[in-house]
Formats: C-alpha cells, structure tokens, sequence
C-alpha cells in the first residue's frame, strides 16, 4: 500500500489574519497546498486527506475533486473531544496533535503529514515517500533554520536534536526572530537565548506509521485532564512525538532537505512568497498554470 498525504488545513491564521490556506500566492491563482499536493502526487503517494474547518470544504471539493479529478478526501477538525461518554468543549480547534487524531479512521497505512500554509518542495516529498515505502520506522524531513524565518516578525519552530541518525527529540520555540547579531528566541526569563545558524528545526513534516493513532487515543485522557486545569492548552505534535521517543514507540529518522522552504505568517511576507514561487514557475520546476500536464 503506497503512503497517503495527510494536510493541516484547519488553522485559524490568528497571526495572519484570515486563513491564509486559500491565499493565492502562485502567478496563476495557486495557493501553497496546491504545489505541496502536486508535489506529493507526482512523488507517489497514492492518496490525500485534508483536515479541515466544514466551511472549506465546499470551496476544496470544487477545486479538487470536481475540477481536477485528485484523490482528495475531507476530515473535520471539530472543538469538542469526546473522553469516557463527556463531550468536552473549546472555542478553536485543539491544535495539531487533536487534528491528526481527528484523522485516525481515514488512514490505513503510512501516511506523511504536512501543514498546509508551508511549501516544502519536490526532493523533500520523494525523501519522504523513499523513506515510507522501504522502512517501517517514521521519519522527520527538516530544514535548517535559517531558511525558515520571517522577515516580518517573530516563528515559532521545533528545534530538533539528532542522535545516531534518529530523532533525539522536538522542543517548540516561540518567538523567533533573526538580527545582526544571530538568530534568538527568549527563555521564561526573558533573557534571550541563541541558536546556531545550523540548529534544524520541524517544519510538520512527518513521516508516521498508524502506532501514533493508538498513541493518541491513550494520551487524549491525560491532556483533558490538564487542559481542565488550563483551558488555553492545545494539543500540539511536538510533544506527542518527544513522549513517544521517550517511551521507545517510535525511532525517527531524520531527513535533511535542501529544498527552499517558502511560508507565511504574516500579511507582510506575502509578497516575497509571490516572487518565490513565480520564480519556480520561470525556471520551469511548475507548469504554468500549475495543473497544467
């Protein structure tokens, strides 16, 4: 069974201002999840599944599967986790952890998940499908920092930690931002901490296997149980896969790329991710328009 393509496409772009998904940044209409969809079609995944907010749906339907014929199936990120017969409640989604357990019954194999709002480029798709359909461990393609920054304002990223080739494991840090001097992020202290400008961070590009299903279903008790106690508390991937290196679940290769990553976080970096990708159709990497065979 070949690999499916599992896509976050259910975030609010709070930072941004509007679901910057459906933003069109490529010359012919394009939005990200277009090139990161076809980039994954033509590496060999064999299938797709967007997680979504309902309202989307309509829009992605049409343009996927009425117009373009791709095998494209839908999952709804809800805010409510059922746990032992009570329905818990929130007023946005989960976070990622959340959404990719929403998606625990469409999937049947191994399966590479991504974010939506992120370009992460050819090579890095077929290192991932190479690595899905010769090992049954997971893996991780990452980037290395430098080429994940915005020049409009602070990212939060995971940096990882590699042992022997594996995952050692993914902390999440907030408020990124590049100056003269480095690149820093600030600790609870707010004393600013640096990071060398070859630390490798997670773009959410994983590689899994349906164990982090089981996983999930396990943990989701203890995280209401401390989302009770702090109602702003999602349930983020990062975390779920550092537990799970620590219980000796999963071992994760990593896969460095080098492709150009291309992102937005904010409205000001729209435009540099516009002459980004229309240079990729120049050099002839796309078609134009993308779809176009």
């Amino acid at each position: 069974m070949k690999p499916t393509l599992l896509v976050l496409a259910a975030g609010l772009g709070s930072r941004y201002g509007g679901l910057k998904q459906l933003d069109e940044l490529g010359p012919n209409g394009e939005i990200i999840m277009d090139y990161s969809i076809k980039d994954a079609l033509k590496a060999g995944f064999e299938s797709v599944v967007l997680i979504v907010q309902e309202a989307m749906i309509p829009i992605l339907h049409e343009r996927y599967v009425v117009q373009l014929k791709w095998p494209i199936s839908f999952v709804i990120q809800d805010k409510f986790i059922e746990s032992n017969h009570v329905v818990y409640e929130n007023s946005k989604p989960w976070g990622t952890a959340h959404a990719l357990w929403c998606a625990r019954n469409k999937i049947k194999g191994n399966f590479l998940l991504i974010n939506a709002d992120d370009f992460y480029g050819q090579n890095s798709f077929v290192l991932a499908f190479n690595h899905l359909i010769q090992y049954k461990n997971p893996c991780a393609v990452v980037f290395p920092i430098l080429k994940t920054l915005s020049e409009n304002g602070t990212v939060n990223r995971a940096e990882i930690h590699i042992e022997n080739g594996f995952l050692k494991d993914s902390i999440e840090r907030e408020k990124i931002s590049k100056t003269n001097e480095g690149v820093f992020y600030p600790n609870p202290n707010g004393e600013n901490i640096q990071l060398s400008e070859d630390t490798l961070v997670s773009m959410n590009m994983w590689g899994f296997t349906t164990e982090i299903f089981d996983f999930l279903e396990n943990e989701l008790v203890d995280f209401i149980q401390k989302w009770q106690q702090n109602t702003k508390l999602e349930y983020q991937l990062p975390n779920v896969v550092t537990a799970m290196i620590e219980k000796g679940i999963y071992q994760i290769t990593v896969l460095t790329t080098d492709e150009k990553w291309i992102g937005i976080t904010y409205q000001d970096d729209k435009q540099k991710a516009k002459v980004q990708l229309e240079e990729l159709h120049n050099l002839g990497v796309y078609n134009n328009p993308l779809w176009k065979h």
